[in-house]
């Protein structure tokens, strides 16, 4: 079934909005606001939800990282409901805390994050 991280969206920022805000609401994520601030593949938004700012930056079917300054574990069991996959990983990068989901060469994946040295590293789906 097609849904937003699954779908090519057209150069629209209101439509990329409003289906990543409407995934979210259904997922009882009701308070949560996004702007799109890049409307071609890989897209980016940023969100607010209760005061705490995140960024979502994605290739469809491909993926998915989540970027805050502080670790909210709502915020990840949030996006893993409503992906239906939990994260590979999360570390720390440039001052931002990255929750990374794959769904392709997820092993190789953490392999070249422990290679590079990704601060704090931790496997999220192990």
């Amino acid at each position: 079934m097609p849904n937003w991280f699954t779908t090519n969206f057209p150069p629209s920022r209101h439509a990329i909005e409003n289906e990543l805000r409407l995934a979210l609401w259904s997922a009882g994520f009701g308070q949560v606001w996004i702007t799109c601030t890049k409307a071609e593949s890989p897209y980016e938004c940023t969100g607010s939800w209760q005061g705490t700012a995140f960024q979502v930056e994605w290739e469809p079917r491909t993926v998915l990282m989540l970027k805050m300054k502080e670790p909210n574990q709502k915020l990840l069991e949030v996006f893993e409901r409503v992906l239906k996959h939990r994260a590979l990983a999360a570390y720390q990068s440039n001052g931002m805390v990255v929750v990374e989901w794959r769904t392709q060469s997820a092993a190789a994946r953490f392999q070249e994050l422990q290679s590079s040295g990704a601060q704090e590293l931790q496997r999220l789906n192990a």
